[in-house]
């Protein structure tokens, strides 16, 4: 008979009898099938990652693609680690698995009330494996010890898990990361010219906006539309745009594209004539801006008053539209 004592590894005594641990849960139990649910849903995230380096059609935040992929590598490292230390039988994450399923099956069925609300169909991974897993018999819960590595991993799940869940209400266009329409301010500026000389030849005009807030990583298109009501007394427009130069820093003259273009074509038609200067803000990173263009008078006039409104309006994103004081020219 051996006078050693017991060795200990986590605070459980490996005698024989305990050489369960390095053995690993019993195949079926609520351990066993968590570690078999967490590296599949630890694949599932890397494969996300993946398909997040390609471009997605539509287009969507670079910001969001950045968070997704950063939340999902550090819950892939975390559900591996959990996973291989439940191979083992670790007292710590024994106490852990049972919240850390909670949280995904929450985080799944969360998922699965947005898509259903957005008439959306999504494969419930997150909810079937923790489910599955839950549904095995308790093997080593007399084991569970809670340390400072289930509540550091516990932890570091619970912000990671919410990011993803509620990615598009914080990193998204729109989101809370984004910058808002009290965060614009814009001024348009035309150069009528005398009112007693009638229409002159040709109208300077120009558009500046800036911002008192910043997002991160901007990107996307935004649209600033000009658009131009006056005609003479045929009925015909009074004014057509000039060319226009390219003022450069990501504003791109005539530049139409997602996901402004639908309000910027809607903001279009309530004028007789209109212009659009996009604004590529991975380019142009949300900096105060400005453009200026010319409006070229169509023909002589004859006698009569004759009015030209012009307007602005900022699209960002195609989510709001800010609009400037018109600015009305009589002659």
């Amino acid at each position: 008979m051996s006078d050693r004592a017991p060795q200990t590894h986590d605070g459980v005594q490996m005698t024989g009898i305990a050489n369960q641990e390095i053995a690993g849960p019993e195949a079926g139990s609520l351990e066993a099938r968590a570690s078999v649910a967490l590296k599949i849903l630890a694949a599932i995230k890397v494969a996300g990652m993946v398909l997040a380096m390609f471009p997605p059609i539509p287009p969507v935040s670079t910001f969001h693609t950045v968070m997704f992929n950063l939340a999902a590598g550090a819950l892939a490292v975390l559900y591996v680690l959990e996973a291989r230390a439940l191979d083992r039988s670790r007292p710590w994450a024994v106490a852990l698995v049972r919240p850390l399923l909670l949280l995904v099956a929450a985080s799944g069925a969360y998922s699965i009330l947005v898509a259903f609300g957005t008439g959306r169909i999504v494969l419930p991974f997150d909810l079937g494996l923790a489910a599955w897993a839950w549904l095995g018999r308790r093997d080593l819960a007399q084991r569970a010890r809670r340390d400072r590595r289930t509540a550091a991993l516990l932890g570091a799940a619970v912000p990671l898990i919410l990011s993803m869940s509620f990615g598009g209400k914080l990193f998204a266009w729109g989101g809370a990361f984004d910058v808002h329409e009290p965060d614009l301010s814009a001024a348009l500026h035309v150069d009528c010219g005398p009112p007693a000389s009638g229409p002159p030849p040709s109208i300077a005009m120009s558009y500046d906006w800036g911002w008192t807030s910043t997002s991160p990583l901007p990107s996307g298109i935004d649209i600033v539309v000009v658009g131009w009501t006056g005609v003479d007394e045929e009925g015909r427009p009074l004014f057509v745009l000039d060319r226009t130069p390219e003022p450069g820093g990501g504003i791109h003259p005539g530049l139409r594209d997602y996901p402004s273009l639908a309000m910027a074509d809607e903001i279009g038609q309530e004028s007789t004539g209109s212009w659009q200067w996009g604004i590529q803000l991975s380019e142009q990173r949300l900096a105060p801006g400005q453009f200026e263009a010319q409006l070229l008078r169509t023909r002589e006039v004859g006698p009569g008053q004759k009015t030209l409104v012009v307007k602005a309006s900022y699209v960002h994103l195609g989510l709001w539209r800010k609009d400037v004081a018109p600015v009305t020219c009589t002659w």
